[in-house]
């Protein structure tokens, strides 16, 4: 029998936007604008700055069971941050998620709480590991069945940014129900999507430690 899902981008984007990579240093990381480290005066992100990311072109959003069953797909999905620390040898880069939106979707598929994040520089590259800094809720609904409803808590991985021109932020992330039916909705989901940051357009975004 077919779950009914939802799409927890709960971890943010972002619980949900997972390969559980290495995160790097908590306390010392910065997004640049250049492939260096430490960051170069004047090529650091800085704070309110917002980043606009989509679904890859041609990809879909992907939802299934811990057994890997396919619960849900979506053709159309974006998610907007805005930094609200630029992170620096001290502390890490955090923010908000300002909306995350599916559309296409197999279900109805809307976020119903936007949470923050964390970005973690990975040891020895220049790409980051984004985990969830408080917890967001996602669901998918079904006239027959009703919600399924699953969200990720604080520190939750949701996925990596691989640095580049534009860079790509990989989701990966598993969820735990919140609410819903026993029969339908399963305890744990999981959902994979590649997004492309649309917005700065035409500068690279690297991950630094300074």
């Amino acid at each position: 029998m077919r779950y009914l899902k939802m799409f927890g981008l709960a971890a943010i984007a972002a619980g949900a936007l997972m390969a559980f990579i290495g995160a790097g240093s908590a306390s010392a990381t910065v997004l640049c604008s250049t492939t260096a480290d430490p960051c170069p005066a004047g090529q650091k992100w800085p704070v309110n700055t917002t980043l606009d990311w989509s679904l890859v072109p041609g990809t879909t959003a992907v939802q299934t069971d811990t057994e890997g069953e396919t619960l849900d797909t979506c053709t159309g999905s974006t998610i907007k941050w805005v930094i609200t620390n630029a992170g620096s040898a001290t502390e890490t880069v955090t923010g908000t998620d300002e909306e995350t939106t599916f559309s296409g979707c197999t279900f109805p598929t809307k976020t119903l709480k936007l949470g923050k994040f964390e970005i973690h520089k990975i040891a020895g590259t220049s790409n980051g590991t984004v985990t969830v800094d408080e917890i967001t809720e996602t669901t998918t609904n079904n006239i027959f069945f009703g919600s399924c409803i699953y969200g990720a808590t604080k520190g939750t991985s949701i996925g990596d940014i691989t640095e580049g021109k534009p860079p790509v932020l990989h989701i990966n992330a598993v969820t735990h129900k919140l609410s819903g039916s026993a029969i339908v909705c399963p305890e744990t989901d999981k959902w994979t999507a590649t997004y492309t940051l649309t917005s700065p357009a035409n500068t690279t975004l690297s991950v630094s430690t300074s």
